[in-house]
């Protein structure tokens, strides 16, 4: 392609990468902060200028053609080869603003120290940790609005690159006061009597499903149902690392060991530097 020509179509590459990778004009909009119609006239205008069709729509989903794969495939070549130049000439201390999501429990389990960790070494580095949806950090790490997203499971997605982190070990919870606080050996009947404390189904917070509890509240973070657990009103399931990190509040871990563990992966784009890159070893040492 000549150089005048590239240079027609440099400013289209990143809406069709956007829509390529999330199929879904609506998706890659509210990525790129644009309107659904204006993404979708860039789109024709790239189609225009190369003579042929990009996508084919299936529903509402658009799918890509085999000239859509063929580009997307050198437009993500070429951007991690530019993104390996930038840092290769940019200095050598990582700096700048690195953008991070982390559901609880792993933002209060292993993220928080992992960022601390990271300035401290690269005091000129300023994180910005968000909780998202997986779905949703995907799509942002693969849009470029994220540069690193801890999740509960691997995703597919061709553009990132996944990695097991480790996993949480959890416990049942009581604080002093609570009915089972003194108790030696409570029983699974026992638990299903009390009321818990629990974070909405969607976190990172597991609970076997063959097994009945009752909620009595919802929070929006681990440490609040720390917080609400110390009361002594309610039971909670929580991260052992989490709780042993609250040792100013009167916890007691009860003797009954449930299935299950939550296991984190981190998703980045290919060919992690930098900050990431930094980030990526702090947070492997983390769950080592």
């Amino acid at each position: 392609m000549e150089h005048a020509r590239l240079n027609r179509v440099w400013n289209w590459l990143p809406a069709f990468r956007a829509v390529a990778e999330t199929e879904h004009l609506p998706t890659a909009s509210r990525l790129l902060c644009v309107t659904p119609s204006a993404l979708s006239r860039t789109v024709k205008q790239l189609e225009a200028e190369l003579g042929q069709p990009l996508f084919v729509r299936v529903g509402r989903r658009l799918e890509l053609s085999p000239a859509g794969h063929e580009l997307l495939g050198a437009l993500r070549e070429s951007m991690s080869r530019i993104d390996h130049g930038l840092a290769t000439v940019s200095a050598a201390e990582a700096s700048g603003v690195i953008r991070v999501s982390a559901p609880e429990p792993f933002a209060t389990a292993f993220a928080l120290g992992a960022l601390e960790r990271l300035v401290a070494s690269h005091p000129r580095v300023v994180p910005q940790l968000v909780s998202l949806s997986p779905s949703d950090a995907c799509a942002w790490v693969a849009g470029g609005r994220l540069d690193l997203a801890v999740i509960d499971a691997p995703r597919d997605r061709g553009s990132l690159s996944t990695e097991r982190l480790g996993a949480l070990r959890y416990g049942v919870y009581c604080g002093e006061g609570h009915p089972l606080f003194e108790v030696p050996r409570p029983s699974l009947a026992d638990l299903s009597s009390h009321a818990f404390v629990a974070l909405p189904r969607e976190a990172a917070h597991p609970w076997p499903e063959a097994l009945e509890r009752r909620v009595a509240m919802i929070v929006s973070g681990m440490h609040l149902a720390v917080e609400a657990c110390a009361t002594g009103r309610y039971l909670a399931r929580l991260a052992d690392v989490v709780a042993e990190r609250h040792r100013g509040v009167a916890l007691r871990r009860l003797p009954i060991e449930l299935p299950g563990e939550h296991v984190a992966y981190a998703a980045h784009r290919a060919g992690a530097c930098g900050a990431v890159a930094a980030l990526l070893r702090e947070l492997r040492a983390a769950f080592a």
